[in-house]
């Protein structure tokens, strides 16, 4: 039986005054909060400074590129901040036309000169206003030669070399246009923590939320977003979201059944069949495009054993994926290779050879190349994250099949849980041996995985490549098939990468492709999850009754 509206409206003030939310917000009419259960926090809303899902999330309610991933998959670049577009025969120059009468949330005006130095910031670490990190810097914008700013509205992007790719880049999250006068703002900030910061509690974007006051970021388990009046795209018709934070599935289900909130991210498999069946709650889910793993630090200079390929060979012969996948009550597949089965490049049928046989053979063949590498006993160190992920449901349990299984062939492993922010830095750091991670997908191509998870820029690995591994052959190659047009020799030349580097190097144990699901009551219209699994709640509106 459905809830009055009346009856979730005080379920969510009810919920926002626990939550510290202000007179303001216990004080809101019953269609002006919308409430955000997610199993996931958000520490850096810093659209240049963060790799992390969860940050990216909210960061895309706030800031916005100059294109932006379609409503429907396939992923297609449509118009958002840029109104057109062309590009050169040779991929080398791409010339967009700003949309006009566009502000950011401190009142600034878009024109060509803000997203200039947008990208200049997100770009260059020795930019007197940058973060501490520019996770996405290397892999996607490097290959910037110049950008110019022919008149007030026109900005071009000239390349060192061709990239038919290179408009999928301008909508990465990590391209947000963030305000020429909070950049200047943060050029004074001397303290690279606190310039990190600082647009977490002070948004400068022109997306159609914006956080109003510093109190509304209190924690990163409650954040609350205010509809910016100013929007170019119509001021959003549900005056606030409130993010929280709950780890537990099982609550965040409840309380959307109990109609206490309107939205929840990532529910369990278990209940997506229970949440469809709901007439009060409609459940969206898809195959996404993601990957789960365990990345082995391949750099011989932290001296960890995984550096030996004969190590990281015997780890993954004695992987079974079988019991992962179990966890996810059927909303998951093994994976052995990179790239997702959803992804253009995934070897239809392959294994590499570490994966098949038995596994007792498999058991047998890892001892003995243990034993080779002199290591029969050995003892590594497992990073993984402390909040569930969206293609790692439940961190601890897969972590602890992982020391199970490597324990049958004399490996100990000991586990650590570790903060996003903490993790993140570790691995860039190749702080320890072994990582249970994994990635999203966010613009349809395979080099949106290559080139992060298994190679980098300018001779070394990327912030995100956890196993440290980095070959100039391969990047050659992955170079090769970014610029090549026919797609036939493409998906080829990323086939004959899956079967190279798994074969020869094999830095990484690929586990699972996990599906992944939002949840949302009935009573909001509106609210949809575009091509990159991004959802979007600037159209969202309670329904009349």
């Amino acid at each position: 039986m459905k809830k009055p509206i009346a009856m979730l409206a005080a379920a969510a003030l009810c919920a926002l005054s626990a939550c510290g939310g202000g007179k303001e917000i216990e004080q809101a009419g019953e269609h002006e909060v919308l409430i955000v259960l997610r199993g996931d926090k958000s520490e850096i809303l810093d659209p240049h400074a963060t790799n992390s899902g969860g940050d990216a999330n909210l960061i895309q309610q706030m800031y916005e590129g100059l294109v932006r991933p379609s409503d429907k998959p396939p992923v297609t670049w449509e118009p958002c901040l840029a109104e057109s577009w062309t590009v050169d025969d040779k991929f080398k120059t791409y010339t967009f036309k700003l949309r006009k009468g566009v502000k950011f949330h401190d009142g600034a005006t878009l024109d060509a000169a803000s997203v200039k130095r947008s990208f200049d910031r997100g770009r260059h670490l020795d930019d007197p206003a940058a973060p501490p990190k520019l996770p996405y810097a290397e892999e996607y914008f490097a290959d910037i030669e110049s950008i110019g700013t022919p008149d007030e509205f026109t900005v071009v992007f000239t390349l060192k070399d061709t990239n038919p790719k290179f408009l999928s880049n301008t909508g990465l999250f990590a391209a947000g246009i963030v305000s020429p006068v909070a950049i200047k703002h943060m050029e004074a900030v001397q303290s690279l923590p606190e310039r990190q910061s600082w647009l977490t509690r002070h948004p400068a974007g022109t997306g159609p939320y914006t956080i109003a006051q510093e109190s509304d970021y209190q924690d990163a388990m409650t954040i609350t977003m205010t509809a910016f009046d100013g929007y170019w795209g119509g001021k959003p018709a549900i005056p606030r979201v409130v993010f929280k934070w709950a780890q537990e599935a099982k609550g965040r289900r409840e309380q959307l059944i109990a109609g206490a909130v309107q939205l929840i991210d990532s529910p369990a498999p278990a209940d997506w069949k229970e949440l469809s069946a709901n007439s009060d709650v409609t459940l969206y889910s898809w195959k996404a495009e993601n990957l789960c793993y365990l990345g082995m630090n391949t750099d011989a200079k932290k001296g960890f054993a995984t550096a030996d390929v004969r190590v990281r060979k015997a780890i993954a012969m004695a992987i079974d994926r079988d019991p992962m996948v179990a966890l996810y009550d059927g909303t998951a597949v093994g994976h052995h290779v990179l790239l997702p089965p959803v992804t253009m490049g995934f070897p239809e049928g392959y294994r590499p050879t570490t994966d098949v046989g038995s596994r007792e053979d498999r058991l047998t063949k890892a001892r003995q190349l243990l034993k080779d590498a002199g290591v029969e006993s050995l003892t590594l160190k497992l990073l993984l994250p402390a909040v569930a992920r969206p293609y790692l449901g439940k961190p601890p349990q897969v972590a602890d099949l992982v020391r199970q299984q490597l324990a049958d062939i004399g490996i100990t492993v000991e586990l650590e849980l570790q903060p996003m922010s903490e993790l993140g830095d570790n691995i860039t750091n190749g702080a320890a041996p072994l990582v249970l991670i994994g990635w999203m997908g966010e613009t349809g191509e395979p080099d949106n995985f290559w080139r992060p998870l298994l190679s980098g820029g300018n001779g070394r690995p990327s912030d995100s490549n956890v196993p440290r591994f980095y070959r100039q052959d391969v990047a050659d190659q992955l170079d090769a098939a970014l610029k090549e047009r026919d797609k036939a020799k493409r998906r080829e030349m990323y086939e004959k990468l899956e079967k190279s580097v798994h074969e020869e190097h094999r830095p990484m144990v690929p586990l699972l492709s996990a599906m992944q699901a939002v949840a949302w009551r009935s009573n909001v219209e509106g609210l949809f999850v575009d091509s990159t699994g991004t959802y979007r709640l600037a159209k969202a509106r309670y329904k009349r009754q």
